[in-house]
C-alpha cells in the first residue's frame, strides 16, 4: 500500500511536473508573440508619421533659394507684447479724442523679438509719432484700423532693418480703443 501511495504521488507529480512546463512554455510564447506584435506596431507607426521631411524641406528652401525668395524660418510663431498701450490724443474740434492701441508682435526667429525688446525706447517714439498723426475719423473704420496695423508693420521693421536686425511677420492690434 506504501509502494501503491508512492506510486500514486510519483504519478500526481509527473502529471504536475509535467504540466507545470507546457503553461510555462504557452505563457512564454503567447508573451513572446505580444512583445512582438508591439515592437511590430511601434515601429510601422514610426514609419508611418516620420516619414522623409527634412529631404523635402532642403529641397523647398533650395528651390526657393534660387528663385530669390526669402525663407522663412520654420517653428512656431513666437510673440512679444509691448507694454505699456499705446495712448494719442486728437483734437477734433473743441473736443479732446483718445486711442489707445495694445500692440503684439510675432515672429519665428527669437533674435527679432529680442531686438524688439532692446530697442524698445527708439521703437515706441516712432510709434506714438506715427499713432498721433493719424486721422481720427479714418481710424475708426475697418480699412483704417488694417491700414494702421500694416503702418505699424512697416515702421517697426524699418527701424529695425536700420539697426541691422531681422525684421518681425506680424503685428496684432489686441486691444484698440477709441474714445
Amino acid at each position: 500500500m506504501a509502494e501503491e501511495n508512492n506510486e500514486a504521488e510519483d504519478g500526481q507529480e509527473d502529471q504536475e511536473g509535467q504540466a507545470a512546463p507546457k503553461s510555462k512554455k504557452g505563457i512564454i510564447i503567447i508573451a513572446a508573440i505580444a512583445l512582438l506584435a508591439i515592437a511590430l506596431s511601434i515601429g510601422v507607426t514610426l514609419f508611418l508619421l516620420g516619414g522623409d521631411d527634412e529631404t523635402v524641406d532642403d529641397e523647398d528652401t533650395a528651390e526657393a533659394e534660387e528663385m530669390g525668395t526669402p525663407v522663412s524660418a520654420t517653428g512656431p510663431a513666437l510673440y512679444y507684447e509691448i507694454t505699456p498701450a499705446f495712448l494719442a490724443a486728437f483734437t477734433i474740434g473743441s473736443r479732446q479724442r483718445y486711442m489707445q492701441i495694445s500692440v503684439s508682435v510675432s515672429s519665428r526667429d527669437q533674435a527679432a523679438l529680442d531686438a524688439v525688446e532692446y530697442h524698445m525706447p527708439l521703437l515706441k517714439s516712432k510709434l506714438n509719432s506715427a499713432y498721433s498723426g493719424q486721422d481720427f475719423e479714418q481710424i475708426q473704420t475697418e480699412e483704417g484700423k488694417n491700414m494702421l496695423r500694416e503702418r505699424t508693420l512697416v515702421t517697426i521693421n524699418e527701424m529695425l532693418e536700420a539697426e541691422g536686425e531681422n525684421a518681425i511677420e506680424n503685428v496684432f492690434f489686441t486691444n484698440f480703443v477709441l474714445q
